[in-house]
C-alpha cells in the first residue's frame, strides 16, 4: 500500500471557513488598528475597535460590524488558536486573541453598527 502524500493541490482544496476575499472590510480594519504595533497604539483590542469606530464613517462601521459578525458565526465551532491562526494568516490581524472574552469584548463595540440595511 503507497503512501498518500498531501500535494499542494490537496491544501487548495481545503475550504476554510474564512478568507482575505470573503471579507475585505473586516481585514482593512485589522490590518489597520490591530497590525504588529497595536498594544504601542491601545490598551485593548476592543479599544483599538472603538477608536476605528470613531474614525470610520458610518458606512465603514456597518460593514466592518457585519463582517465582524460573519466572522464569528462562520468560527463559533473553532478553538481559539484555529481562530487565532484565521485572525493572522487570512485577514491579516497581528492580534492573537488569548480568551473567548476578548473576542467578545469587540463584538460588544461592533454590535450597535451591525444593523441590516
Amino acid at each position: 500500500m503507497a503512501d498518500k502524500k498531501t500535494t499542494k493541490d490537496d491544501a487548495a482544496k481545503v475550504k476554510l471557513p474564512v478568507s482575505a476575499g470573503t471579507f475585505p472590510a473586516l481585514r482593512r480594519f485589522l490590518r489597520g488598528y490591530l497590525h504588529e504595533d497595536w498594544p504601542e497604539d491601545h490598551d485593548s483590542p476592543a479599544e483599538a475597535a472603538r477608536q476605528f469606530c470613531e474614525d470610520a464613517s458610518a458606512e465603514e462601521r456597518q460593514d466592518v460590524a457585519r463582517e465582524w459578525e460573519a466572522f464569528r458565526q462562520r468560527t463559533k465551532n473553532l478553538s481559539l488558536p484555529a481562530i487565532s491562526a484565521l485572525l493572522s494568516t487570512q485577514l491579516g490581524s497581528a492580534w492573537q486573541p488569548k480568551t473567548p472574552d476578548q473576542i467578545e469584548a469587540i463584538s460588544l463595540v461592533f454590535r450597535p453598527f451591525d444593523r441590516k440595511m
